[in-house]
């Protein structure tokens, strides 16, 4: 278990790191984690979940339905669902989000960060195709990075 202080300074570089770079992929951004100090272990969970909570915080109100768990890929392959409240970096990022609302943050900040999931993106295009956001219900995320993060050879 992480401590809250260590998981919310992550966040708060992880968010830092998002708005000032909104090109850097997620494989960048966990580079750029890992070079400010935080462990690969919490670099890799801030990067999926972080913008997931964002994009739930944002799309909250509109009706659309988002399932309460996730799956991760084992080095092996073989796949596992886990309840989205057994992670404590969920459970960060969502009360980081949270109080970013309650401090007044502006739209444009969230989205930023909210932008870069995979279920935003996934609104987006059926928004395009026609789609209203109350008729979407979201499958289980599915996490393929291994727990120690990505291996970019360094």
């Amino acid at each position: 278990m992480q401590s809250a202080s260590l998981l919310t300074e992550a966040i708060s570089k992880a968010v830092a790191i998002l708005r000032s770079s909104p090109s850097l992929n997620d494989e960048g951004t966990f580079r750029a984690l890992i070079s400010r100090g935080i462990s690969r272990n919490i670099a890799a969970r801030v990067v999926e979940f972080l913008p997931m909570a964002y994009c739930r915080l944002v799309l909250e109100a509109s009706g659309a339905r988002f399932t309460d768990s996730f799956v991760r890929r084992s080095e092996d392959g073989s796949l596992k669902e886990y309840p989205l409240s057994s992670e404590p970096v969920w459970r960060a990022s969502t009360e980081f989000a949270r109080a970013e609302v309650r401090q007044g943050v502006s739209a444009q900040d969230l989205l930023s960060i909210a932008t870069r999931s995979a279920e935003f993106q996934a609104a987006n295009q059926l928004l395009r195709k026609g789609s209203k956001l109350e008729n979407i219900a979201f499958t289980v995320p599915l996490l393929n990075w291994p727990e120690q993060g990505p291996d970019f050879g360094g």
